[in-house]
C-alpha cells in the first residue's frame, strides 16, 4: 500500500515532465521566432516566417518574406519586398547572433536616397543593442527600378553574394560587402552582363563595375563628402559594352564604335572638376545625316548640382575641328543635363569633301580617286565651317544633336561633250 503513493507520484511527475517537454517543443520555437522577428524589426524590417526548426546552436527558417518598416514621414516612400528560400540562424543559447540567407530575391522600386531614408531603423537604440553580429547572403537576386532618374535604367542582378558585419563598434548595417557576377542595368537579358562589387566601412562607400571588353567604372563616396567617378572603356561597339545604343541618343549600326574616359573629382558638395575624352566612329548625329566620326577632349569645373563649366574643350566632328563651350550638371535627382555649343574653324570645301569621302573606307577612297581623275578636285570652290548645338537630359531622355554647315561651297565643273 505504501508503494502506491510513490508510484502515483512518479507517474504524475513523469506526466508533468512530458507536458513541460511538449510545451518547450511548442513554445521555444515560437520564442526564438519572436526574438528573430524582433531583431529584424530593430533594423527596420518586418519578417513573416512559414516554418522554424531548431537544433542545438542553430535554427532554420523557411518561407521567409520581408518588407521594410517604411517611416510614415519618409518622402517619396519606395516599395521593397524580399523572399528567401532558407534563413539559417546561429544561436547563443536562444539568442540569434548571426544569419545566413540563401536564395533571396529582392524587388526594389525607388531612388537610392528614398530607400536609405525609409530603411533607417525607427529605434536606433534597439538597433545598436541588437545581438546580431553578421548577416551573410548567398546566391541572391535583385530587381531594382527607378534607382536613378533615368527611365531606361533597371538593375537586374543574379548570383549576388555578400555579408553585413559589425566592425569597430559601429551598428550592424554600416559595414558591408556585396558582389555579383551577372548584372544588367537596362532590363535586357540579350545584352552582355557586367560584374559588380560594392563595400562600405568607416571611410565611406566604394563600387566597381567590370564591363565586357575590359571596360571599368569605379565610384567612391567618402564620409568627408568627397566623391570620385572614373570611367574607362576600350574602343568597342556599344552592344559589346552591355549598353543599348539608344542610351547615347545617337544613331549607329554594327560598325559604330565608341570609347570613353571620364575622371571626375568632387571635393565638396559644391565644387568638382574633371576631364572627359570621348570618341565615336561611324555614327549618325541624326536619322538623315551622313555617317561621321567625332571626338571630344574637355576639362571642366564648378558646382555639380547647378553647372559644371567647360574650361577648355575641343570637338572634332568629321573633318571639322573647333571649340566646344557650355556646361552640364549632374544631380542624383535630376540626372545629367548638358547644354553645349560648337563652332569649327573654316576649311576649304574641297578638303571637306575629300575627308568625308575618305570616312567611307575603301569605297570612299575609290570615289575620291575617281573624282580626281575626272577633275572634280579642281572644280570645288569655296570655304565651309560647322556649327552645332548639343542638348542632353537623361531624366526625360530628350537628347538633341543639331549640326549645320555654313559656307559658300560651289561646283564649277561642267564636263565637255
Amino acid at each position: 500500500m505504501a508503494r502506491r503513493p510513490v508510484a502515483r507520484f512518479v507517474l504524475v511527475f513523469g506526466l508533468l515532465v512530458a507536458a513541460a517537454c511538449a510545451a518547450l517543443v511548442v513554445l521555444v520555437p515560437r520564442w526564438v521566432k519572436s526574438k528573430i522577428i524582433a531583431a529584424a524589426a530593430a533594423h527596420g524590417v518586418a519578417l513573416s516566417i512559414d516554418d522554424l526548426a531548431i537544433r542545438p546552436g542553430r535554427a532554420r527558417l523557411t518561407g521567409v518574406r520581408a518588407t521594410p518598416l517604411i517611416r510614415a514621414d519618409a518622402k517619396g516612400a519606395p516599395n521593397a519586398t524580399a523572399t528567401a528560400q532558407t534563413v539559417d540562424v546561429d544561436l547563443d543559447g536562444l539568442t540569434p547572433t548571426a544569419m545566413t540567407v540563401t536564395g533571396m530575391h529582392v524587388v526594389l522600386d525607388g531612388s537610392i536616397d528614398a530607400l536609405r531614408d525609409a530603411l533607417t531603423p525607427r529605434d536606433l537604440g534597439a538597433a545598436n543593442a541588437s545581438p546580431l553580429q553578421r548577416v551573410t547572403v548567398k546566391d541572391a537576386s535583385l530587381v531594382w527600378t527607378h534607382s536613378v532618374p533615368v527611365e531606361r535604367i533597371a538593375i537586374d542582378a543574379e548570383h549576388v553574394q555578400g555579408d553585413v558585419a559589425r566592425a569597430g563598434g559601429r551598428p550592424l548595417g554600416q559595414d558591408w560587402h556585396f558582389e555579383t557576377s551577372e548584372l544588367r542595368a537596362f532590363g535586357k537579358k540579350a545584352l552582355p552582363a557586367w560584374t559588380a562589387s560594392a563595400d562600405s566601412d568607416d571611410k565611406g562607400m566604394r563600387a566597381t563595375l567590370g564591363l565586357p571588353k575590359a571596360a571599368r567604372i569605379a565610384m567612391s563616396s567618402e564620409k568627408s563628402g568627397a566623391r570620385t567617378l572614373d570611367v574607362d572603356t576600350p574602343d568597342a561597339t556599344i552592344v559589346d559594352l552591355g549598353v543599348p545604343p539608344e542610351m547615347l541618343g545617337l544613331y549607329g549600326d554594327e560598325t559604330s564604335r565608341f570609347e570613353l574616359h571620364l575622371h571626375h573629382r568632387q571635393s565638396s558638395a559644391d565644387q568638382a572638376d574633371g576631364t572627359l575624352v570621348a570618341a565615336a566612329k561611324n555614327v549618325f548625329l541624326g536619322a538623315s545625316t551622313a555617317r561621321t566620326s567625332f571626338a571630344i577632349d574637355a576639362r571642366y569645373d564648378g558646382d555639380p548640382k547647378t553647372a559644371l563649366r567647360i574650361t577648355a574643350g575641343t570637338l572634332r566632328a568629321g573633318p571639322f575641328t573647333g571649340a566646344i563651350t557650355g556646361g552640364f550638371a549632374v544631380d542624383p535627382q535630376a540626372g545629367l543635363k548638358a547644354s553645349l555649343r560648337y563652332a569649327s574653324g573654316v576649311m576649304s570645301c574641297l578638303d571637306a569633301v575629300k575627308a568625308q569621302a575618305a570616312s567611307y573606307g575603301d569605297l570612299g577612297k575609290g570615289v575620291a580617286a575617281l573624282a580626281g581623275m575626272l577633275g572634280f578636285d579642281r572644280a570645288v570652290e569655296g570655304r565651309i565651317s560647322l556649327k552645332g548645338e548639343i542638348e542632353v537630359d537623361t531624366r526625360t531622355n530628350q537628347n538633341r544633336f543639331a549640326f549645320h554647315t555654313e559656307g559658300d561651297c560651289k561646283l564649277s565643273y561642267l564636263p565637255s561633250l
